[in-house]
């Protein structure tokens, strides 16, 4: 440890020993800083060599205790011009207390202390000159405190006492709660947490309503996760990355309920230990884990009206006994969902204005169980099994008027009708875990992961054309049957040592994939159905990575520097049954390319409350599997989605300057340069169809400024504020000789505020703001804002609460765009049903002692993520 405080010390030995480590605040202050370099030295050694000089000693006083002491209290005769001051704390029935607190007060202000040894004596030397206007407080937890005049000294300079009785509080203590000034978002090595538990207007929502709130973090309407302004964050859940991608992802966060969350980790400049996956930073979402030896177990049930109600329920508990620790977790979200969205686009001087009622009628079930043995105290194994569920149907009512632009009259109404009859989706992954740890800081981690992901989609589509008199031209009738199958296997291990005065981190990591797709297209006819050859295909791909890395960070005075370097072999094979155009006429398309991903930083702690940091990484943003599917799949007759199976990877670099200030005020400039930049886009089919694509464009140009502040006007009042200022320029290329370079500049707002109120309640206010802003290749959105009111009362001795909260009051959070490419202009609008009226109750119950919870990453980190 370099100037850090003594405390941070006695932390480290009671993790790495065992020990116990008691002190007073009256003779160990925080603000005490000391520098040790000790490697497999004996715990006396270390603590003897660094208290003399504080004039402090250890006593240990049974094989798992040590009390931290006062040196001047081990010496037993005063010297000239000091008083001897020695005593015993009993209790009412004259028992000593055990390290009850001795404090000598003048004016308020401590001038001395000391803490009583196992059978309550205490002895220490204090000045003469100091007698005057000094009293001694004595105190003890559950006793109530005593006052005690100086007496004349003996002629020998001895104060005795002899037993001091203490009486006990009148109020018994039923358990002992330590607590912290947690902010909402605060930072954490380097990377910012929003500490959902903290916010009241969090609860009652899932994880994609709540990344919304993070700082820096946007979700569109086409839940399309972006970080500063930029698209490409990969999202993990407890260090893993999520099974899905894209929309997938989002319907994952969506099973997912805050009350069962404890952060949001933004990591803006991740390591060469993580997965090179991310080209705009990591999403870490933490799940709340129990660090209570015995039984806990929390239930939040809750009720969410917007258009329609819904009910969202969660169970969690943790039981740990001994070495053993049994988890696991329950949650549901039942309940239909609206969206109400729509497009205005002109094409080859025809206009098509259609509008969509969206009701999803998916239910949405997560869960989670696992277990954890400790073998001894370096050896653990442990296994984790997780499933996710999404079940039910929907409807997407889509009516489109089509005319021509000059005169702006409706010839014709396509009215098209999707009855999502049969949805079901299936997410299985099991891990298993063993993990080596010594007090020397070596550890040795492994871990073997086997994931399955099943979808299955029936579609009955109708489309009818008619004319404005309501003349029937045209009704066809579709049937669609989509399957999909991935199975994902992969093994990591990653180790940690001590070395050169530093740490070193190294590992290899192996993954393989399998996905099987089979689209059939079919028209549906009085007597029969009939396949469409051309719509209808199969489609697999199969990839395996492997992956070594090293990082190396050592302390150099106040200078903490940081390197590493990964490297990433990826071979794939993509086979389709039958040629198709999409797929340029070719059956089979093998890729196999290797990247190397250098990470740097140094960070400088000027003091204790200031520090710079600077770091440069480059990062890749692999394609989600179904994307490289060459599939045509019918939205209606006009509008199309489309597979792209000669998509490449985009690679980015980004560089980051971060200055913290007490952990209160952050502020960060980032730079990234794109290659190959990848986004989905809306582009023409002849005269009047759109597809929608995924293709690599061109290049992307982002500038980011970040600035965090938490503060605290009143003793009952906090707020938090958050904003980024970003720049996005995008140079690319659509074909066909339409090129584009576009420039935004962009803003997003944050303001959160907390309220202490009378009888216990307490309110929150947050609000976020969005400027006109830059979304994927060409797609401008205009502004948009959301401002939510909560309120919270506890109850049951704090063991159960009930939050209700109005979101979105305002219906500011719509989605208006404009995007346009050659005689092609569509305007897009959508609105989900943020406006909603939350009510959530939850209720906890715990008994035993607290203990660090364990944590592990999965070694499906990376190709999980990229199911779409």
């Amino acid at each position: 440890m370099e100037r850090k405080p003594i405390i941070e010390l006695f932390k480290a030995i009671q993790l790495q020993s065992g020990y116990s480590v008691v002190y007073s605040d009256e003779v160990v202050s925080d603000t005490m800083m000391i520098s040790v370099n000790a490697r497999n030295l004996p715990v006396t050694q270390v603590l003897d060599s660094i208290l003399a000089s504080k004039n402090l000693f250890s006593q240990t006083l049974s094989p798992s205790l040590i009390v931290i002491r006062n040196r001047i209290s081990a010496l037993e005769k005063p010297k000239d011009n000091q008083l001897l001051i020695s005593g015993r704390i009993v209790d009412g029935e004259g028992n000593g207390v055990p390290f009850a607190t001795i404090s000598v007060v003048e004016r308020g202000v401590l001038i001395n202390g000391n803490i009583t040894d196992e059978q309550g004596y205490f002895k220490f030397r204090h000045d003469l000159k100091q007698l005057h206007n000094a009293t001694i407080k004595l105190t003890s937890l559950g006793y109530q405190a005593k006052i005690l005049e100086f007496l004349p000294p003996q002629p020998s300079g001895v104060l005795d006492f002899g037993n001091i009785k203490l009486n006990p509080e009148s109020k018994t203590l039923q358990s002992v709660q330590i607590k912290g000034n947690q902010r909402v978002i605060e930072m954490n090595e380097g990377n910012i947490v929003f500490n959902v538990s903290k916010s009241i207007n969090a609860q009652g929502s899932n994880a994609l309503e709540l990344l919304a709130r993070a700082p820096g973090v946007s979700v569109a309407s086409d839940n399309s996760i972006s970080l500063n302004g930029k698209a490409g964050a990969s999202v993990l859940i407890d260090g893993k990355m999520t099974y899905l991608s894209n929309t997938e992802v989002a319907e994952l966060l969506k099973t997912m309920s805050s009350s069962n969350i404890r952060s949001i980790e933004i990591i803006n400049s991740p390591g060469a230990k993580y997965d090179a996956a991310g080209s705009a930073g990591i999403i870490n979402v933490k799940t709340l884990k129990s660090a209570v030896d015995g039984l806990n177990v929390s239930l939040t049930s809750g009720l969410n009206y917007g258009v329609y109600l819904r009910n969202n329920q969660d169970i969690s508990f943790n039981y740990r006994k001994n070495r053993l620790n049994l988890y696991g977790a329950y949650s549901h979200f039942i309940g239909y969902y609206s969206y109400l969205y729509g497009g205005d686009r002109v094409q080859e001087g025809r206009f098509f204005n259609s509008s969509t009622d969206d009701v999803d009628k998916r239910n949405k079930i997560g869960s989670r169980v696992g277990a954890d043995f400790l073998i001894n105290k370096k050896n653990t194994i442990g296994v984790l099994l997780n499933g996710n569920f999404l079940f039910g149907g929907g409807i997407t009512d889509t009516r489109t008027e089509i005319g021509p632009e000059s005169t702006s009259t409706v010839e014709q109404v396509l009215t098209a009708v999707n009855d999502y009859y049969a949805q079901g989706t299936q997410r299985f992954n099991i891990n298993a875990n063993y993990k080596y740890e010594d007090t020397l800081g070596r550890t040795l981690n492994i871990d073997a992961d086997y994931g399955t992901f099943t979808k299955r989609a029936g579609n009955l589509q109708s489309n009818r054309y008619t004319l404005i008199d309501n003349t029937v031209t045209s009704d066809n009738l579709y049937r669609s049957l989509n399957g999909i199958d991935i199975n994902l296997a992969a093994v990591k291990l990653d180790y940690t040592t001590n070395l050169w005065k530093g740490k070193l981190e190294t590992g290899l990591k192996y993954s393989m994939v399998s996905s099987s797709n089979d689209s059939r297209f079919l028209e549906v006819q009085q007597t029969s159905e009939i396949l469409d050859p051309s719509r209808s295909n199969k489609f697999s791909f199969q990839e395996r990575i492997s992956s070594a890395y090293f990082n190396y960070k050592k302390q150099i005075s106040k200078w903490q520097l940081q390197g590493g370097l990964r490297v990433e072999y990826s071979a794939s094979i993509g086979q389709l049954e039958e040629i198709s155009k999409v797929s340029g006429n070719q059956q089979r398309i093998d890729r196999n390319y290797t990247n190397l991903f250098p990470f740097l930083s140094a960070n400088f702690k000027a003091s204790p409350l200031h520090s710079l940091s600077l770091s440069y990484s480059k990062r890749i943003d692999r394609p989600a599997y179904q994307n490289l599917n060459p599939f045509i799949y019918l939205l209606d007759e006009l509008s199309f989605w489309q597979g792209n199976p000669f998509l490449k990877p985009q690679i980015s670099h980004r560089g980051l300057i971060q200055y913290v200030y007490d952990s209160s005020t952050i502020i960060g400039m980032s730079y990234s340069y794109t290659d190959d930049f990848s986004v989905e886009v809306t582009d023409t089919i002849g005269v009047s169809k759109i597809v929608m694509v995924p293709r690599n464009l061109g290049h992307q140009k982002h500038l980011a400024l970040t600035l965090t502040q938490s503060l605290k006007p009143l003793a009952w009042w906090e707020l938090t504020f958050n904003a980024t200022l970003f720049r996005l320029n995008n140079k690319i290329d659509f074909g066909n000789e339409r090129k584009l370079d576009l420039n935004q500049t962009a803003a997003r707002l944050g303001l959160q505020q907390t309220f202490k109120l009378p009888e216990g309640f307490v309110g929150e206010i947050s609000s976020v703001y969005n400027s006109k802003r830059l979304v994927g290749a060409n797609q401008f959105f205009e502004p948009n804002s959301q401002i939510d009111l909560g309120l919270q009362r506890s109850f049951l001795n704090k063991t159960a609460s009930l939050r209700i909260v109005y979101s979105d009051i305002f219906k500011g959070n719509q989605s208006n765009s404009f995007q346009s490419i050659g005689g092609f202009r569509i305007w897009n609008y959508g609105y989900f049903e943020s406006r909603q009226l939350r009510l959530s109750f939850n209720y906890k119950f715990s008994t035993g002692n607290s203990k660090g919870p364990r944590t592990r990453t999965s070694a499906l980190e990376n190709e999980s993520g990229r199911i779409k």
